[in-house]
């Protein structure tokens, strides 16, 4: 790995602590935020105020600051989101040995905008393109999040063709069930009913209208994947979507650990 400058790691840390809120932060928060002695944490805050990075209530409160509200805009326009989360979930994918998606939602269902194979070809060929919503992982965080006028007319269709007819009184008792694990875990895990062996985990992307954006998943044979929620890879899962959901503006409600 290339050298760097610690020092402006560990200011970036600084950051990102006083960006977690909620508000103004206390000295004492961002420096056990930031992993700092109070002193190392206030010495780096006394240069930010100089440059605008960050602003002081006068009582050891810190906000972000407008030389950096500036930055952010002009970042803003500039970074293509998309690229930030196909790179993240190029790196996912390496990291697990599994492979990974970026799932949007459409008119007909979830749609797979991008996908990764897992370095030691073990896993089935995922192709980008409509996946079904009751049956995959990132379906199930999409009915969870979106509003139910998005999600309940692709259900109801899924389950008629599934079972022959369905109503929609059918498909919200099955959406609540469903919303109720997600929610509970903050993601959604299953075993792909149509591939026997295989499962999935999907995390939310948050948007910075805390609105969700697309579901970063990840899909592998069950007896390579770790579905423990402190196991080796949904919190390498979770890190990266609490990240990208970070980079994309969410209110810090929707990253903070």
């Amino acid at each position: 790995m290339a050298k760097g400058i610690q020092s402006i790691e560990v200011g970036y840390r600084i950051l990102t602590a006083v960006q977690e809120g909620p508000g103004a932060v206390s000295l004492k928060e961002i420096a056990a935020r930031a992993g700092l002695a109070g002193s190392a944490a206030h010495n780096y805050l006394v240069s930010f105020l100089r440059i605008g990075m960050v602003t002081s209530s006068g009582r050891g409160q810190y906000r972000l600051g407008p030389a950096l509200a500036s930055l952010g805009m002009t970042a803003a326009r500039d970074v293509e989101h998309f690229d930030l989360i196909r790179e993240r979930a190029i790196a996912l994918s390496e990291a697990t040995g599994l492979g990974t998606a970026v799932v949007s939602w459409s008119s007909a269902g979830p749609l797979i905008l991008f996908n990764k194979g897992d370095v030691r070809n073990q896993i089935f060929a995922l192709r980008n393109g409509l996946v079904p919503a009751r049956t995959t992982a990132a379906g199930h965080v999409f009915v969870t999040y979106l509003p139910r006028e998005l999600t309940l007319s692709v259900i109801v269709q899924e389950m008629a063709a599934e079972a022959g007819s369905a109503d929609e009184a059918q498909a919200k008792i099955w959406i609540e069930d469903v919303a109720q694990g997600v929610r509970d875990r903050g993601y959604a895990v299953l075993e792909l009913s149509g591939l026997p062996g295989y499962g999935a985990i999907g995390a939310p992307l948050w948007n910075a209208e805390g609105q969700l954006a697309n579901v970063l998943s990840i899909t592998g044979p069950l007896n390579l994947m770790d579905r423990t929620a402190t196991g080796a890879h949904i919190p390498l899962l979770l890190n990266a979507a609490r990240d990208l959901s970070r980079l994309m503006g969410a209110p810090p409600s929707f990253w903070r650990n």
